[in-house]
């Protein structure tokens, strides 16, 4: 349940009070680098950090029968899990370059 108490705002928030600045911060920058860079290196995957879950997501791109998501803590876990998936479905890349339209003009 949302509970909001309109009546008893306080601080910077109550009204006729300024505005005050807020910093705007970029939180675990490191692993969202590592999650693009993987992102990248890894066609056919978008990979994504939770900056909330501190979790590492893999979602296949590519026409799968079943949704794949992956998640795990570290970068490494992650590869693991991507290169399990990508052997257990030897399709992946004739359905991803038909797909994607490479090859076709």
């Amino acid at each position: 349940m949302i509970r909001r108490c309109l009546a008893a705002a306080r601080g910077r928030h109550r009204d006729g009070q300024a505005v005050a600045p807020v910093p705007q911060y970029t939180w675990d920058h490191e692993a969202r680098a590592e999650a693009a860079m993987l992102e990248i290196a890894w066609p056919g995957w978008s990979v994504l950090y939770g900056t909330g879950s501190r979790l590492f997501h893999a979602i296949a791109t590519w026409t799968t029968p079943e949704p794949v998501l992956l998640c795990d803590r570290t970068i490494e876990g992650l590869k693991a899990q991507m290169r399990e998936v990508e052997t257990a479905l030897p399709h992946r890349w004739a359905l991803t370059s038909t797909s994607a339209g490479i090859g076709h003009f």
